[in-house]
Parts: structure tokens; sequence; C-alpha cells
């Protein structure tokens, strides 16, 4: 019988667009043996996927940009994007635009994602009454 591999995501934090909260993300991200990955400005176009590092997906060499600032989270599971969280609120460090890779969203663009989540941010927002 032969043995199964399965090939392990990397706890991988992708940041877009955060200017000068890089360094407390990285140092926050670090802190919890978690890489980070920047997604420079110009890929805004690429799938999430490509950015990921995900197997079958190839850069369509899109040079898009996109308003906002986002995190991407690819391979953490819920009780470590705890830990995650936790220790960014702790450091005082805000991004409200967040996101998971999942099977639905890897195709789609970074543009896409932000639009999709200022939609949700803005709707929680109203509905909170904030």
């Amino acid at each position: 019988m032969k043995a199964r591999i399965i090939p392990t995501i990397p706890e991988t934090v992708l940041h877009y667009n955060i200017g000068t909260k890089k360094l407390l993300l990285e140092q926050t991200a670090a802190s919890l043996n978690m890489k980070c990955s920047e997604i420079s400005l110009d890929k805004a176009g690429e799938s999430i996927g490509y950015l990921a590092g995900y197997n079958g997906f190839t850069s369509n060499g899109s040079a898009v940009t996109a308003e906002g600032e986002c995190l991407i989270f690819s391979g953490i599971d819920s009780k470590r994007l705890d830990m995650l969280l936790k220790a960014m609120r702790m450091a005082g460090l805000n991004i409200p635009l967040k996101a998971i890779v999942t099977a639905t969203n890897q195709n789609k663009s970074v543009e896409w994602l932000l639009e999709e989540l200022k939609k949700e941010h803005e709707a929680m927002t109203r509905r909170n009454g904030q």
C-alpha cells in the first residue's frame, strides 16, 4: 500500500496596498511563524490563486491597480486565524478588508475581491449603525 502525501499550503498573509502598516503586519505574522507576501500594486488583475502560489494557476499578465487595502489569508485554519487577528488587534493594526482564499475566490482577481469586500463592509457598517 502506498502512502498518500497531501501537500500542505503554507500559512501566508497576502497584503495589498497597506503602506506603512507593512512592517507591523510582517512582525505580527512572524511572531506566529506565518509568512507575509506583498501583492504589488500593479497585480490587482491577477487571480488570487496565482498570487497565493497555488498549483495550476498562471499569470494572466494583467497590470491593473485597484483602490483600497486588504489582507488575504491562505492556508490558515480558524484557530490560527483567531490567533493572528488577536495579535493584530493587540498591535493596533487595523485593516478592515480581509478575506480567506476559497474555492470560489481563487479564480477571481484582487480587484474583484476588493470591490466585494467594500460592499460587504459597507453593508455591515450600515447594519450595525456605525
